[in-house]
């Protein structure tokens, strides 16, 4: 028997918040490496479980009344910017734990090879080369985790214009409101819509050339 769109929802928010806690276990500093990265690993599945289910809520959505079809449409909308925030925040404790494997290895490698190869240890420039490139990933990432929140913040303002829109022409043709009125607030919709995706384009270029500039410095 095939689960019902409220059913999907309710186990999507349940993987959601399975995925939250272990990304929670994975950047605890109490945890040891291996269980850190064992954790973001089932939070990867995790996420990819409840990707799925967002996909296949999409599909159902249709076969939903048109009285219920808004309602749970919003809802989906807010698990998937939830699901978003998940996936940055995976993705940028996986770079950190990444980052201290591959600071591990170097440093195996290093001081392992020197007593038979004389390889002396990390000078104070190294040390601080190693610093700046963390400080400049923590920005680019604090970067990034702010410009997911304004396009997923812009995304659910999308959706509840769109909503108030249908409802104020729906009351506008009760009241008998001309079409040439509906036809410019309609226009002005279209127009909001531009400036929206353009602002999107505008932050995602600012994130791109932050993104180019750290890495060069």
């Amino acid at each position: 028997m095939s689960l019902s769109l409220d059913d999907q929802l309710r186990n999507a928010r349940k993987v959601c918040m399975e995925a939250e806690h272990l990304l929670q276990q994975a950047a605890s500093p109490a945890s040891a490496p291996d269980a850190q990265s064992e954790a973001a690993a089932g939070a990867r599945t995790a996420l990819d479980q409840a990707k799925g289910l967002l996909a296949n809520m999409d599909s159902m959505l249709a076969a939903e009344s048109a009285a219920k079809r808004e309602n749970l449409r919003a809802k989906v909308q807010n698990l998937r910017e939830e699901h978003r925030s998940l996936v940055v925040a995976y993705e940028k404790e996986a770079r950190r734990i990444g980052c201290k494997e591959q600071e591990e290895a170097d440093r195996a490698a290093l001081f392992g090879g020197r007593g038979a190869a004389g390889v002396a240890a990390p000078t104070a420039d190294d040390i601080e080369n190693n610093k700046s490139l963390k400080r400049s990933m923590a920005a680019v990432d604090d970067l990034e985790a702010r410009g997911m929140h304004m396009m997923s913040s812009l995304s659910g303002q999308k959706e509840m214009l769109k909503g108030a829109h249908k409802k104020v022409l729906d009351v506008m043709n009760t009241l008998g409101v001309s079409n040439s009125l509906i036809r410019v607030i309609e226009r002005r919709q279209t127009m909001d819509l531009v400036w929206m995706l353009v602002g999107m384009v505008v932050t995602i270029v600012v994130l791109a050339v932050t993104w180019i500039y750290f890495r060069r410095k």
